[in-house]
């Protein structure tokens, strides 16, 4: 059994508060334990971080060892691939297909902000007659990082490249549902040269761990990904210490599909965008709305692939779904299927998986209104609400009726009036004729409750550093 260690100042400490088990979702044993770090460890880990950033081993580093260790840092993920694939599919029940891809994202995202320093290069302005102003970014300081436990490594990734590749120092607290894989990932970045105490991880419940983060005194900014009632915790600690705080929260997005989009693309696209990742992720096209004259068809069509995939352990290499992350999860997300028919709805298919994991079969629901909870509210699990649209304008309707606004799905041939649609859907990205695609210099994030803030690129690379305007002066007064 592995039993997972914090890592603060550069040790391996064993937790003090209570012990978590580690499951494995497809069989509901436990594999490992993690013992939670208390208030009293949390605060060493962020005065840890605190000393190696004021010391300047790191955050005075210049950019070419920096490039340097983000490099080794990308090389190291990629051959230790296997065994973070196997780590991460025991832990948190996702295919190993697209682990594979997660892990390559995470290593580019590496080498991204390895290559981005060579950009850094600041501005020069000379409007005042005898001064010159020079800006420059340096690093912000201290970082709290929260990752959640779907996409443990890439979502950590995105975080812990752009604040290492600036000169910060971080304390890093994932979730508890994932520990081991992203410990290891740690373990991956210290090595490639990182100094004592840049990188620290503290592990353990929200209540615990994370709450004893969020209301460190000495921590510079707060970047989240998870939960909304997580979310809202740290933002409010984070208003009261007057720290910046970047969130991403989830979503409820939508796949419109129009009657002229290409029939066996728009099929796939929506499968994978639904059922990707076990359906836990926070950009799903959940909600799929159809075009009147194409819908019944396309739904006859989407249940029968959805009927047919393969559920089941996730170390087959056929299967496309695995378990939902816990039993607790498992249970909350069956309940969509019985609130639905609670709203009148049409529960189409779906339910409960075989064997002993926490299984869920791919389902879907045909809503009478969109005031039924499974239209509303973010299920996170493998469950589509389904509903139809006349035009172009109910269809644009229809897909900003939520409080969310993280992504967007267009299907359609009409370029036209994919960019029409595109700009009238509030979310923070739209994809068009595709499930998901995602460039790393463009932002990602979200409108209304799907977040604060955007990450990747150059809002990354502003997230984690300060600005500072030097007036010289070389006239007169």
């Amino acid at each position: 059994m592995i039993e997972v260690p914090q890592w603060i100042d550069g040790q391996d400490v064993m937790g003090q508060g209570e012990p978590y088990n580690i499951i494995d979702p497809s069989t509901g044993d436990v594999i490992g334990i993690l013992t939670e770090a208390v208030g009293e460890q949390v605060e060493s880990a962020v005065s840890a971080a605190r000393n190696s950033f004021e010391n300047g081993a790191w955050s005075s580093a210049v950019h070419s060892e920096r490039r340097a260790v983000l490099r080794r840092a990308a090389e190291s993920i990629r051959d230790d691939g296997d065994k973070l694939c196997k780590l991460q599919v025991s832990e948190a029940g996702m295919p190993p297909a697209q682990v594979r891809g997660h892990i390559a994202a995470t290593a580019a995202w590496f080498d991204y902000y390895a290559d981005f320093l060579t950009r850094d290069g600041g501005e020069t302005f000379r409007q005042l007659e005898f001064a010159t102003t020079l800006v420059e970014r340096e690093p912000i300081g201290v970082c709290a990082l929260y990752t959640p436990w779907n996409v443990p490594l890439g979502l950590s990734a995105v975080k812990l490249a752009p604040a290492l590749a600036a000169g910060n120092s971080i304390v890093l607290k994932p979730s508890e549902e994932s520990p081991m894989v992203t410990r290891r990932l740690v373990d991956l970045i210290q090595e490639a040269g990182l100094p004592a105490g840049v990188l620290n991880y503290v592990n353990g419940r929200g209540t615990v761990t994370g709450a004893a983060l969020a209301n460190a005194a000495d921590i510079d900014m707060v970047s989240f990904t998870g939960g909304h009632a997580g979310g809202r915790f740290v933002a409010e600690a984070a208003a009261r210490n007057h720290v910046p705080c970047i969130l991403e929260l989830g979503g409820k997005s939508a796949t419109i599909v129009f009657e002229d989009a290409d029939p066996d693309a728009s099929l796939d696209g929506a499968l994978r965008s639904i059922y990707g990742n076990n359906g836990e992720a926070c950009l799903v096209g959940a909600r799929i709305i159809l075009q009147e004259s194409i819908a019944n068809d396309f739904i006859d069509r989407f249940r029968a692939r959805a009927e047919a995939m393969l559920v089941g352990d996730p170390r087959n290499e056929s299967v496309e779904m695995g378990p939902m992350i816990s039993a607790e999860h498992r249970s909350r997300v069956l309940g969509f299927l019985e609130s639905a028919q609670a709203d009148g709805d049409q529960v189409l298919f779906g339910g409960p998986g075989e064997g002993a994991g926490y299984f869920v079969r791919p389902g879907a629901v045909l809503v009478s209104s969109v005031r039924s909870r499974i239209w509303r509210e973010e299920v996170f699990g493998p469950i589509a609400a389904i509903t139809t649209f006349r035009d172009e304008a109910e269809a644009v309707s229809l897909g900003n009726d939520s409080r969310f606004g993280l992504a967007g799905y267009v299907w359609t041939r009409d370029i036209n009036r994919a960019l029409r649609v595109s700009r009238k859907i509030r979310a923070g990205t739209i994809v068009i004729n595709s499930a998901f695609l995602r460039e790393l210099n463009a932002p990602f994030g979200g409108y209304k409750a799907s977040g604060i803030g955007r990450e990747g690129g150059l809002h990354s690379w502003n997230n984690f550093t300060e600005v500072k305007a030097t007036v010289i002066n070389h006239g007169r007064e």
